[in-house]
């Protein structure tokens, strides 16, 4: 589980106890100053993590890694290669499908934790945990129907995981759903969500007003 943008473990911090420190994640300004450059720079990129963004390790997080008073020799850097390694084991092909239809844009969601995915500023998909904290889930939006048909015969289908439970759905990706089943149902949420945009709009992102 991410604990912070730069790799620190919370659990072992001297000062999250003192400072009553919730985690970088969790506030909007650190308890030592106006802002941590780190947590902004990764937070601007819509990373969850700097192990994520494509400079990583940048020569910012590099320099607070190796401070002399206040760094950790690295460690968080170590720290921030395992959770990319551990989400390109689970959810890499998942970023780049969601990525490959049109006019896609990912963002990250700090207040839910969630990894977002939107087409014409309207979510059609998003990754994070579930109510557990412990299995990664990617949320989607359905037909009435074929939700409703496909909670019956999937178990690891449930009813939108904070969403409306009638037109979202939630599927455990360490689950038994098929990956080509999991990405015909992105499929139908990218269009869903594209049909419901103005004509206009829906022209430009597929292509058909050029």
């Amino acid at each position: 589980m991410v604990e912070s943008r730069c790799g620190i473990l919370c659990d072992e911090c001297e000062y999250r106890e003192k400072a009553g420190c919730k985690g970088c994640i969790n506030i909007e300004k650190p308890f030592w100053g106006e802002k941590c450059p780190v947590k902004s720079c990764c937070e601007e990129k819509g990373n969850i993590h700097c192990g994520m963004c494509s400079e990583f390790p940048c020569e910012l997080l590099n320099q607070y890694a190796y401070d002399e008073n206040q760094g950790d020799d690295g460690k968080r850097i170590v720290q921030c290669r395992c959770w990319k390694k551990e989400y390109d084991n689970g959810c890499n092909w998942l970023d780049t499908y969601l990525r490959s239809f049109p006019c896609v844009i990912r963002d990250f969601k700090e207040e839910w934790q969630w990894i977002r995915y939107q087409v014409g500023d309207k979510m059609f998909a998003a990754i994070c945990r579930d109510a557990t904290g412990e299995r990664d889930i990617i949320t989607i939006k359905l037909d009435v129907m074929d939700g409703e048909f496909l909670r019956q015969h999937y178990k690891d289908i449930i009813p939108g995981h904070y969403m409306n439970k009638v037109h979202w759905n939630s599927i455990y990706l360490d689950g038994e759903v098929p990956t080509d089943i999991i990405k015909e149902l992105i499929e139908k949420s990218y269009y869903l969500i594209v049909e419901g945009l103005p004509k206009k709009r829906q022209k430009e992102i597929l292509g058909e007003g050029r």
